[in-house]
């Protein structure tokens, strides 16, 4: 979490100015939290589409990918023939070659009328570096960083309220407790909830919280879909096993965590782009080269069929047809 309890009020206000379609030149976004990061781009695309129109390019490059000046300034040209304007997001800029990363500020300086950029600097700690310093001259900055403990009530109140959801003060602390005050986490959870909130019941209590989010342990799920992506099955059916006994709600929504895991494997045995597709829902360099990785333990035959087996046990445990422990165990069998 980031001592500055004044990067969420910053963040928000962003968000603010955005809906407004009050538009920078230039942001730098630094960070890696996912929730953050999730509801900032949709922000500045639906922003910058409402100002310039559909017609407008949305052009996205990665660090890894800038490795000549040229790579940035031939981007700056400003709307095609057939668009208005141009959206550039380069995305994990720490990855772009040294001498990139050092003229990149004289580069954005000069931005045409038509243009919006977005530089997203996808490392938590902010590292000193005269070109970073440079950058944030320039730049609206934004912060994806988790905000402080003592503003986290007020942020799940927030999420919670999107959903139509209404929580007492002891159901927000535990939420926060169960989440390690993680906002992705947090978020997922609310959605839970949602599910299961009666309509008779006026709020969310602390009761609830413990029987749905407390429902999963959030390391044994990533346990879990680990053992999955690498095809260890005594760890996977340990893992499902452990999950079950604390509580019945849990392999449901394990289900549809692991779906998620196996559409992105799929993706990235289909085409040699989806990794940066898929980058589009993640911040981590590092985490994207791993699922790149562990992709490559699968053929796309096997996670076509698994994707589809998954799916039809899904709709098996939503009717309540079969026992979701046996059949899940049996499919992680037969995948694994």
């Amino acid at each position: 979490m980031s001592a500055n309890i004044d990067t969420y009020p910053q963040f928000a206000q962003t968000l603010a100015d955005l809906d407004a379609e009050k538009l920078d030149t230039l942001y730098f976004a630094m960070g890696s939290d996912y929730y953050l990061y999730r509801q900032f781009i949709p922000k500045l695309q639906s922003a910058f589409r409402s100002r310039f129109g559909e017609n407008a390019d949305l052009v996205q490059r990665w660090g890894s990918d800038l490795k000549e000046i040229f790579d940035i300034s031939s981007l700056l040209g400003g709307g095609g023939l057939f668009s208005s304007a141009s959206l550039i997001m380069l995305h994990e800029i720490q990855d772009a070659r040294p001498k990139v990363k050092t003229n990149l500020s004289e580069l954005l300086s000069k931005i045409p009328p038509d243009t919006i950029v977005l530089v997203h600097y996808s490392i938590s700690d902010y590292r000193r570096a005269k070109w970073l310093d440079s950058i944030k001259k320039i730049s609206r900055v934004v912060s994806l960083n988790g905000p402080d403990s003592s503003v986290l009530p007020r942020i799940v109140n927030e999420i919670a309220a999107k959903h139509q959801l209404k929580m007492d003060e002891a159901a927000i602390l535990r939420l926060i407790e169960l989440s390690s005050g993680e906002l992705a986490i947090i978020d997922n959870e609310i959605e839970k909830l949602a599910l299961y909130k009666s309509d008779s019941s006026p709020s969310i209590n602390r009761d609830l919280v413990d029987k749905v989010a407390g429902a999963v342990e959030n390391a044994k799920v990533s346990q879990f879909i680990d053992a999955i992506s690498i095809r260890d099955p005594k760890i996977a059916i340990q893992t499902l096993v452990e999950i079950h006994h604390q509580g019945k709600e849990g392999l449901p929504y394990l289900v549809v965590m692991l779906y998620t895991r196996l559409i992105q494997l799929m993706a990235l045995r289909e085409t040699p782009e989806a990794r940066k597709t898929i980058s589009q829902s993640a911040t981590s360099y590092y985490f994207l080269k791993e699922l790149h990785s562990v992709s490559k333990n699968y053929t796309l035959s096997e996670l076509q069929q698994a994707t589809s087996e998954l799916a039809e046990l899904d709709l098996q445990f939503r009717l309540g047809s079969v026992d979701i422990l046996t059949s899940f165990t049996a499919w992680v069998s037969k995948v694994v």
